[in-house]
Formats: C-alpha cells, sequence, structure tokens
C-alpha cells in the first residue's frame, strides 16, 4: 500500500502550513452551550440584503424555463448582459464583450489571480478589508501587502499614505469598496487617484463592489472605466440585489485586458442560464434597491445611537448594511454578543483587527437587535 505521505508531498508547500482567515464560522455549538434557544437567535453575520430580493426577482421564479435543465448553458448569457448594460447607461457606455459572468463574485477574483499571481507576486491591498480575497493571494502563492487602516483615524481611509505605498514591484492592486467590515464608502475621486498612479507602474487594480449596490451608481469604478484599461470592477448580486443563494457575480473589463481574462476564463459555464430571467428581473427593478438603501439609513442610524455608549464605532457609510463595533478591554466581543443570542462576524478573521472587534451586519428586524444591545454592558 502507498504511503499517503507521498501523496501529501506532492500538493503545493504553500499549502502545508496554511491557515486561511474566514468569519464565516459555525456557532451553533457555542449557541447551544449558552442554552439559546434557536427561536431566540438573531443571525448578523453574513452581507445578505436584509429585505431579501425584489419581488420582480420573485414573480419570475414560477417562469423558468425547466425545460432546458437537460442542456449547457448558453454561455452568452446575453439576456443578462443586455440588463447589465442597460443598469448602467447613464454611467458608462458598455459592451457584452466587457462583461464576464461567474457563479460569484470571489470566483471573478480567484480566476484575476490565475491571471496575475505566481510565486512571489506582491499584491497591495488595505486592511481590514475581505479576508477571502487574502487567502486567495497566498494560495497561489503572492505575497499581500497592506496598508493597515489606524485606529486612532478611527479607520478610516488615508488615500495619501496608501498612494505614497505604489511602487512597481506590486502585481496587482486591490481594493474593496464599500469597506468590507467597516461599511465606509471611498469616494470615487480616491478611486480614481489611485488607478491613475497604479496606470504609471502599470499594475491592474481590482475594484471589489461586492457591497456597491449600497453607493449611489456614480460613485462607481464603473463610472470611469472608459479612461482606464488597468481597472477591473467587480460586481456581486449577493448583496444589494438579494440573490445570494444563487450565486452570480460579474466583471467589467475594458482593453485588452479583457482578451486575457478570458485565457483564465475556464470552464465557461459559469451559471444556469433557465433561471436568466430573475436575474435579468432583479437588475431591472432599481427602485427595491433605493427602498433598501433609505431603510437601512432609518435603522442603522438608530442602531449607531444605540451603540455608541456601549462600544467605539468606526467610520461608516449609513446606507451599507455593515459596520464594525470594537471594545476597548480586549475581550472577545463575538462571545459576548453570542451570549445576547445575536451572531456575528468575528473581528480576529479580519486582518488589523482582534477579538475585541465584530463586523455587525444590519437584520430585518432592528427593534429585537435594539433591545438586546440595550441590555449589553
Amino acid at each position: 500500500m502507498i504511503s499517503i505521505d507521498k501523496v501529501i508531498r506532492k500538493i503545493r508547500p504553500i499549502l502545508h502550513d496554511f491557515q486561511p482567515k474566514s468569519y464565516t464560522k459555525d456557532p451553533w455549538e457555542e449557541l447551544a452551550k449558552y442554552k439559546i434557544k434557536k427561536d431566540d437567535i438573531i443571525d448578523c453575520s453574513l452581507g445578505v440584503n436584509p429585505y431579501g430580493c425584489s419581488t420582480l426577482a420573485q414573480k419570475a421564479t414560477s417562469n423558468i424555463y425547466w425545460e432546458g435543465i437537460a442542456k449547457y448553458p448558453d454561455t452568452s448569457y446575453t439576456a443578462i448582459k443586455k440588463a447589465i448594460i442597460n443598469l448602467w447607461s447613464g454611467v458608462a457606455e458598455l459592451k457584452e464583450n466587457e462583461i464576464f459572468l461567474e457563479a460569484g463574485s470571489v470566483r471573478i477574483l480567484a480566476k484575476l489571480n490565475r491571471l496575475f499571481i505566481e510565486n512571489g507576486s506582491k499584491v497591495l491591498g488595505y486592511c481590514p478589508q475581505f479576508s477571502e480575497y487574502e487567502n486567495l493571494v497566498k494560495m497561489y502563492g503572492g505575497v499581500y501587502n497592506f496598508i493597515g487602516l489606524r485606529e486612532e483615524e478611527n479607520f478610516k481611509f488615508c488615500h495619501k499614505r496608501f498612494l505614497d505605498a505604489i511602487n512597481d514591484s506590486y502585481n496587482i492592486i486591490y481594493i474593496d469598496n464599500p469597506n468590507n467590515p467597516t461599511g465606509q464608502v471611498l469616494k470615487i475621486a480616491i478611486i480614481e487617484e489611485i488607478v491613475k498612479r497604479a496606470a504609471n507602474y502599470g499594475i491592474p487594480v481590482i475594484v471589489d463592489e461586492a457591497y456597491g449596490d449600497y453607493m449611489d451608481a456614480s460613485n462607481s469604478a464603473i463610472s470611469i472605466c472608459e479612461k482606464y484599461d488597468n481597472l477591473l470592477t467587480v460586481r456581486s448580486l449577493s448583496k444589494g440585489m438579494g440573490l445570494a443563494n444563487i450565486r452570480l457575480g460579474y466583471l467589467i473589463v475594458k482593453g485588452r485586458l479583457k482578451e486575457y481574462y478570458n485565457t483564465a476564463n475556464i470552464p465557461a459555464f459559469v451559471f444556469p442560464d433557465i433561471m436568466s430571467n430573475i436575474i435579468t428581473e432583479t437588475l431591472r427593478d432599481t427602485e427595491f434597491i433605493l427602498q433598501c438603501r433609505k431603510d437601512i439609513k432609518q435603522n442603522k442610524a438608530r442602531l449607531l445611537s444605540m451603540c455608541k455608549d456601549k462600544f467605539t464605532i468606526y467610520e461608516t457609510g449609513l446606507e451599507v448594511p455593515i459596520l464594525t463595533l470594537g471594545c476597548k478591554d480586549k475581550g472577545n466581543l463575538y462571545d459576548y454578543f453570542l451570549k445576547h443570542g445575536v451572531i456575528t462576524a468575528p473581528g480576529d478573521e479580519f486582518t488589523n483587527l482582534g477579538r475585541n472587534y465584530v463586523r455587525l451586519c444590519i437584520p430585518a428586524n432592528i427593534e429585537v437587535l435594539l433591545e438586546r444591545i440595550a441590555k449589553m454592558n
């Protein structure tokens, strides 16, 4: 019998001691320890739309093309791409061959790393931000360098420090906007400064707008995509659009980079096109996300008011349904919220944060959350 040790030695060396960060924890064992009933739990851990999805999307579920279930998808995804073009028509002029779909935006990030990263490749980002991207860089053998947001500056992004760090040693620059986990929104003028500086060094810039539906379309990097061929804008339908279970994201890229992305775009079958009408109806219903942003703004303002004397609150946008809370005593804040029946994302799973921080997502039932927090000391 062949020793499994010999098989394991074939695994890429970078993965042998690799410890990925992930804020998607299973809290149920700990909740049972605290004797909290399932019906009493408020899940504020994942960045879904607290109000679900559009009613147009719900109605479209009755028109799924089940006759096509035995066939492979039509990889042109024309209907979806046309809906995306229409969505952005007032912001940028897009073409179908500049839009790439994938089963979730994180898979687009993985493919972009496949394109640009090999052993020793350097990536510049800032932290805290989306932990999974940092994992993807390291899994491909890359080195993730970051500009840390500072506690004494309320974790507000400092674009001057970031600009000063850009040099030609980097293969990629990665920025998420709005920021995950703080929910702060970087202005498009700042994004453009970074993209322009990076272009001078020949560096591609990934702007991850997974939470981008919670900011104005004019603040999206898509609004400047016609000016910069080194810009790659990634969007998700899992957050603001409320389609987390369907898993669909898209990339906007212009110029010659789109030709090279095609080489990494394997496999081409990324989404079951029998559900295309759900996507197109979602993209058509722009009023839905505007109402969500309005409701989130009201509820988040109430939450911030409740939290201001109990926790440290950091830079955040009112219309973005996530925020970071901290406590000064360095205790386990994730565990503290669990004891009160509230599931959050633990801060120590984000680089540059620790166990005395959590990311909190605004729930649909804000009243119950406010009642729980009112009881916290």
